[in-house]
């Protein structure tokens, strides 16, 4: 199948940067707004500079990519690149399997990579955009302190 940016980036229409980054103000700064989101779920930030951010969901880490806009839409043209922040491959997958999104979703982790989740076809599924951010936000900060292997017996994802 062949992939192209209309498959591996949501549409944002309606969508609030504060609503989608509040559960990752612990990581992500007000002064950076929201861009793009990729397919499954990670956004890409920009600074008053231009600058732009990758803040991987999966991952829980916060990464400056480029220096200016034109930067970025260059380098997201490089296979490498564009490998590790979208997974086309994944993507690809998950679509030939029938899986779609509709208006204001992502493809999100049934179960996060920090709670013992792979990043395979079968443990991702069409979510709201604000539901994934939300979790996924609240996850990782309970998450974020602990040592690397350890055993998570709960998180908490009411208010």
């Amino acid at each position: 199948m062949k992939i192209t940016w209309r498959e591996l980036a949501v549409d944002l229409s309606g969508q609030s940067s504060d609503d989608l980054m509040r559960e990752w103000r612990w990581l992500v700064p007000e002064a950076l707004s929201l861009r793009m989101v990729s397919a499954l779920g990670d956004a890409f930030l920009e600074d008053a500079s231009g600058a732009i951010y990758w803040l991987d969901t999966g991952g829980a880490e916060l990464t400056r990519i480029a220096d200016s806009r034109e930067n970025f839409d260059y380098s997201r043209q490089e296979p490498e690149l564009a490998d590790r922040w979208f997974a086309p491959q994944l993507v690809g997958d998950l679509l030939s399997a029938g899986h779609s999104l509709g208006p204001g979703q992502c493809f999100s982790y049934k179960t996060p990579l920090t709670l013992g989740g792979d990043f395979k076809p079968d443990n991702f599924h069409a979510s709201d955009l604000i539901a994934h951010f939300r979790t996924l936000g609240k996850i990782q900060s309970q998450v974020r302190d602990l040592p690397l292997g350890t055993l998570i017996s709960s998180v908490a994802l009411s208010d």
